[in-house]
């Protein structure tokens, strides 16, 4: 359905692909709007580097980012939710990041929460509230909390899926349930990498 109303509609002779990837998830925190905060993507498009930079989330993308922008000479922050980097894999390798982040210059805070975000003048910093009643202040906030599949609105429901849900595969692709629909890339939640989804693609 185009945005003045007019639909279109496409008839597949074989088979559907969906490929619509995943947005980042940013939590609805008091100031979020304001706050302007980066994801992944402004983190990786930004012409400049932030003098301070908090970096929300301790998963791959927040330390993949943190390392990046540690590098280009911002003084980095990493506030993490749980007890340290890397939850997903082996402790030792969050540990040997964390020692290297550490060693860099970064600063990393375990076991805290954003509850709410300042950013009284457009061009300047940010101050983040967290729930142990400190603040950090920075010129830009990086929230590397997860991602979400792009599946709302495209009427799963008719072929009885849960619109905005993740799209399960077998190992071609295949949608569980459908012998017609195919999902790809990130939204079948397989593997959130670009390699891994042009692999998938071909």
């Amino acid at each position: 359905t185009a945005p003045d109303g007019t639909e279109h509609r496409l008839t597949a002779r074989h088979a559907v692909a969906v490929s619509t990837g995943t947005r980042a998830v940013v939590p609805a925190l008091p100031g979020i709007e304001e706050a302007r905060p980066w994801t992944s993507r402004e983190a990786t498009s930004a012409k400049e580097a932030p003098a301070r930079l908090v970096v929300v989330g301790g998963g791959v993308v927040g330390v993949e980012m943190a390392t990046a922008w540690q590098a280009l000479g911002s003084e980095v922050t990493l506030l993490i939710r749980g007890g340290g980097l890397l939850p997903k894999m082996e402790p030792f390798a969050g540990e040997l990041v964390a020692d290297a982040l550490t060693e860099a210059g970064a600063t990393i805070r375990t076991g805290v929460s954003v509850t709410a975000l300042h950013r009284p003048a457009p061009d300047g910093p940010v101050t983040v509230d967290l729930d142990d009643g400190g603040r950090v202040e920075a010129d830009e906030i990086l929230f590397a909390t997860g991602r979400a599949p792009r599946t709302d609105d495209l009427g799963l429901e008719t072929v009885g899926l849960e619109p905005g849900s993740w799209l399960t595969v077998d190992d071609s692709c295949l949608v569980e349930g459908t012998d017609w629909l195919y999902a790809v890339g990130d939204v079948n939640h397989r593997a959130l990498l670009t390699h891994q989804g042009k692999y998938q693609a071909r």
